[in-house]
């Protein structure tokens, strides 16, 4: 079998074998199978450095080795690096990821209820349909837009928003004991995908 087949077979195990190996491994084995063809063959394969030059066999395998294991802190922090730049992609992957299957975020809002002189009868509900139904219940805030009542009585006014529904919500306006409320309002956003 010939030298060049031997390297052949040598290169196309370390192409199979790189897939399952760290870099530093990988360069050993390089290294290594530089000193078998080296020691194989009466040329020398490095030409262009005086030093190196004319060294075959033992000698090269040696200055190989040294070269290898001087490199071998520099390729551990490489491969420390490769391995946080991986983490760090796969995280930004698993982002992206996520905020492309994330619906938009939409709300809706308006203004409901009742302002009239004679006092209008208590309680006041109002129903709101949603122009666009969300595909969950929504979150909903709600706040008095409105409040006229008589000056000479107590204010006590209740505002519930109930019965939350992905189409729509109710909007419930109530006084009690002597208040004269002539008038509420509620203000309302619904939020949600």
């Amino acid at each position: 079998m010939s030298t060049d087949v031997q390297v052949s077979d040598l290169a196309h195990s370390s192409l199979v074998l790189h897939r399952k190996m760290s870099p530093l491994r990988i360069m050993l084995l390089l290294a290594t199978m530089v000193a078998i063809v080296e020691t194989v063959s009466s040329q020398p394969l490095v030409t262009d450095n005086v030093k190196t030059a004319h060294r075959c066999g033992n000698d090269l395998t040696f200055y190989l080795m040294e070269q290898v294991y001087a490199m071998k802190p520099k390729l551990a922090a490489l491969e420390a690096k490769t391995k946080k730049m991986e983490l760090d992609l796969t995280v930004q992957q698993q982002q992206m990821e996520t905020l492309q299957n994330r619906k938009d975020l939409r709300c809706e809002s308006g203004v409901v209820g009742i302002h009239t002189i004679p006092i209008p009868n208590w309680p006041y509900t109002q129903s709101v349909t949603f122009q666009t139904p969300f595909e969950a219940k929504p979150t909903v805030t709600y706040g008095l837009y409105l409040l006229d009542t008589g000056y000479t009585r107590n204010t006590r006014v209740i505002a519930e928003v109930t019965d939350v529904t992905k189409t729509g919500l109710q909007v419930k306006l109530n006084t009690w004991a002597d208040t004269e409320l002539y008038g509420a309002r509620v203000s309302w956003m619904a939020c949600g995908q």
